[in-house]
């Protein structure tokens, strides 16, 4: 759960550390989103940019930030955002950045820390992630193996501890700022931020980082592109075998052999994936997991249950738990 700010206060304060070598996106995604929440022409965010020591950085696209002040004397703001990028692994062995993230709670009984992408093993490397959820950047599950401390699922577009947030990078920083802004600000305002960046709203942090059937737009045969986005169009549909097979007119074992090479898994598996991930969004609306069942395509209850089980290791019910709402 997200706790609500001090609605009182005319705005809440965030540092944005940049540093040589941070992705622009991190950066700006989620910024412009708390810049949107300007009302009746008061902001809801005071936005900062801060460096370790004060002097300019580079991007890693190229572009030369000059920032408002430096981090480590700065003890007066609210919240504090990790963005990612390359140049995160040099701030890992920073021992005065840690010591400065590690104290930023302590010192601050409502501030929060919110990560983007990479950003999330700087939080892992000062200690603030130990026994918490988390997620990164897909790319870097050999790094959280560094963290075993840290309970890492990066199957997950963002985490929300309470006053600790991490995301998967790059336009989910988006979907993680809006997430802040609907807990601070309500739907009204959450909504009308999503509209300005033109995105959805509602791209829960149960959805997974990886879409793999985003893969549609990538393969070059077309009866499969037609094929892959009707199953995402239509969980609900009798997909078996061979029934994918007569749609795209392709004998079992040829469909079975394409999906395999274009998307790494057998129809069977992606078709489940779609279902699942269908399922991990109804689940938010509290709808009746019969119900749920049934529109994602699973037909019963116990099915549904065991690929929950496939796809995560854990009880359907442990998952609702944690994540169903």
């Amino acid at each position: 759960m997200i706790s609500n700010i001090d609605t009182s206060r005319q705005a809440r304060s965030i540092d944005v550390l940049i540093f040589d070598g941070v992705n622009l996106l991190d950066v700006s995604g989620p910024v412009q989103a708390f810049r949107a929440t300007v009302m009746h022409g008061r902001p809801k965010y005071d936005i900062r940019y801060v460096t370790l020591d004060g002097s300019p950085v580079q991007a890693i696209c190229g572009l030369r930030m000059v920032p408002d002040g430096d981090l480590l004397s700065s003890r007066d703001r609210d919240d504090l955002l990790i963005p990612g990028g390359e140049g995160v692994n040099a701030l890992l062995q920073n021992q005065i950045l840690c010591e400065r993230i590690a104290d930023h709670l302590d010192t601050r009984p409502t501030g929060r820390i919110i990560s983007i992408c990479s950003g999330a093993l700087v939080l892992a490397a000062a200690g603030v992630l130990d026994g918490l959820e988390a997620t990164t950047h897909w790319s870097r599950q050999a790094d959280t193996r560094n963290y075993a401390n840290v309970s890492w699922d990066l199957d997950r577009i963002f985490v929300s501890n309470e006053q600790i947030f991490t995301s998967a990078g790059v336009t989910t920083g988006i979907d993680l700022a809006l997430s802040i802004i609907r807990a601070d600000c309500g739907s009204a305002v959450a909504l009308a931020v999503a509209r300005e960046l033109v995105v959805q709203l509602r791209r829960t942090g149960g959805q997974s980082q990886y879409a793999r059937h985003l893969a549609a737009q990538f393969t070059q045969d077309d009866a499969l592109t037609q094929l892959i986005e009707r199953v995402v169009a239509e969980p609900h549909h009798n997909w078996t075998l061979d029934v994918l097979a007569d749609t795209v007119g392709m004998n079992p074992r040829t469909l079975t052999r394409r999906f395999k090479r274009d998307l790494e898994e057998s129809p069977a598996q992606f078709v489940e994936r779609v279902r699942v991930d269908h399922a991990r969004d109804l689940l938010t609306d509290k709808l009746p997991l019969k119900q749920v069942a049934h529109l994602s395509g699973f037909g019963d209850l116990q099915r549904m249950r065991r690929a929950f089980k496939r796809r995560f290791g854990i009880h359907m019910s442990d998952y609702i738990n944690v994540f169903g709402h």
